[in-house]
């Protein structure tokens, strides 16, 4: 049975409140084939056990592993060609780029969250997104061992529209208002990324077979999102997911034009509607959450529906600020993603946590503001209830599995941080992704000292420039010279929806 010591200058290892953490100084986690058997004193423990070997100098921060909630691909959108964009016109540009090797994709994702300190990610693929010379299945097949290679747990789903695929209408009424051409060559990439419920179902089971045996791999069903899915369709996913006893995740209200699709097919808010079919509850998570009301937040608490909260996302597509401060102060479950590419185009999750807890920090001396507790809650033990690994991780204690990072505190303290300073604050306010040195899942070391041990980062990065050094298909050619065609007859149809200014949850700025 393989064992080891993780040695720290400070052990994190859950958060208490939301003004306190437990931390433990000169502390340490004695695992045992991944199990973590104790948390305590160094000194105590390795007079206590026999580890085959000891993680860690005595000189790092040692957190849970971070999860991220809401993700999809590694290039990044900007890297592939798609400029920021308002969220429509960007899915527009963003769905008919060009092509990359799945596993080679999701290889390069899974390093640069590893070497950020993440150890268990929520991938939302997508029906648009085929294996060269093969199907979805092969598709997420790819995916998933990709994650497997690499070490990292995942919450894997295939996100999935089945109506209003171009615009927030339906197709044939969308494509009639548009030069024939060009509605023609659209309807034929419809075609063949079609599938009905009952395939998409079978996809998920086929998927869940396959990989379903892996301790660190859930499978989810994931319905694209309120406007994209019809009614028979969420309600399918959703009996689905209860006869698998897995989770559901779906994008929710991101951008105003979604809040306002709810208002004008249903008279009511898509979470509304959502509840209406009967789909909310413990087992959904909502990706986004820009737009909800103070009713959709009392849904959300009523039901124990979770939030993967995205601000870098939010802010690059101009979707806007998630209500966090009112959710947190309602109970909602609210964790965090950065989706498919942080502030800095990267997937630095400590940064991403610093964003989230400074961009709610509300005007006003006593006005609400996030502490750096909740905000690792949120990074931690909320991520892992969202991505249904909550039982195994997202706190470092007895019986939980061995998922930790030590952070190399010389950046953080250097040259000087007063004795004082709580470390929880510490690695929120001066912490970054590069300062993660060894990263721990399952006891298993993926990366010791920045290095990886499971796969070779030279190799992957070579091997995707290779791929990408190719010339263009004529079917990617053809692609994007659609996107272009179709992009100023999508800014033209949503900008003739009025944009209703209401109260806001927050107050930044005012014109008089």
């Amino acid at each position: 049975m393989a064992s080891s010591i993780i040695r720290s200058k400070h052990v994190i290892t859950r958060v208490i409140d939301d003004n306190a953490s437990e931390i433990v100084d000169d502390g340490a986690v004695y695992q045992e084939d991944g199990a973590i058997v104790e948390v305590g004193r160094f000194d105590d423990l390795k007079a206590k056990y026999s580890p085959d070997e000891v993680v860690g100098d005595g000189t790092h921060l040692v957190i849970p592993g971070l999860v991220n909630a809401h993700h999809h691909v590694g290039l990044t959108p900007f890297q592939l060609g798609s400029p920021d964009l308002a969220l429509e016109p960007w899915i527009v540009v963003r769905t008919m780029n060009r092509d990359v090797d799945n596993y080679l994709d999701t290889l390069y994702c899974a390093i640069q969250m590893i070497e950020a300190g993440i150890t268990t990610v929520m991938h939302n693929h997508a029906t648009w997104r085929k294996t060269e010379g093969g199907g979805f299945h092969e598709s997420g097949a790819h995916v998933m061992q990709a994650y497997q290679d690499a070490g990292m747990r995942v919450a894997f789903s295939f996100s999935h529209r089945d109506q209003n695929r171009v615009a927030y209408e339906d197709d044939d009424k969308f494509l009639a208002t548009i030069p024939k051409d060009l509605a023609e060559r659209i309807k034929n990439r419809l075609v063949e990324t079609q599938m009905s419920t009952e395939e998409y179902i079978a996809l998920f089971e086929g998927l869940s077979r396959d990989f379903g045996e892996d301790p660190r791999i859930r499978v989810f069903l994931s319905p694209g999102n309120v406007q994209w899915c019809s009614d028979g369709f969420l309600t399918a996913v959703k009996e689905a997911a209860g006869r698998h006893g897995t989770g559901v995740h779906i994008h929710l209200q991101e951008s105003f034009y979604q809040k306002l699709y709810g208002m004008r097919t249903w008279g009511k808010t898509p979470l509304a509607h959502l509840r209406d079919l009967g789909f909310t509850g413990p087992e959904v998570s909502c990706a986004h959450g820009v737009w909800i009301t103070d009713s959709d937040i009392r849904t959300l608490a009523e039901t124990g529906t979770m939030v993967c909260h995205n601000a870098s996302s939010n802010l690059r597509l101009k979707s806007g600020i998630a209500p966090l401060n009112p959710m947190l102060a309602s109970g909602v479950g609210v964790a965090l993603g950065i989706d498919e590419a942080g502030i800095n185009d990267d997937n630095d999750m400590i940064q991403e946590m610093r964003l989230v807890h400074k961009i709610h920090r509300e005007p006003g001396v006593y006005s609400p503001a996030p502490t750096s507790h909740q905000v690792l809650r949120l990074a931690t033990e909320n991520g892992a209830r969202a991505t249904f690994f909550g039982d195994d991780v997202g706190t470092l204690e007895a019986g939980k599995r061995a998922d930790a990072v030590l952070v190399d505190m010389n950046h953080i303290n250097e040259p000087y941080l007063d004795a004082d300073a709580n470390v929880v604050d510490a690695l929120l306010y001066r912490g970054r992704g590069v300062d993660v040195d060894t990263v721990v899942v399952d006891g298993e070391v993926l990366m010791q000292g920045r290095q990886m041990t499971r796969v070779n980062k030279s190799e992957v990065w070579r091997a995707l420039k290779d791929f990408l050094s190719r010339e263009l298909s004529e079917a990617e050619l053809e692609r994007i010279e659609v996107a272009q065609e179709l992009l100023p007859h999508v800014n033209k149809f949503y900008g003739q929806w009025h944009l209703e200014q209401g109260d806001s949850h927050y107050q930044y700025n005012q014109r008089v």
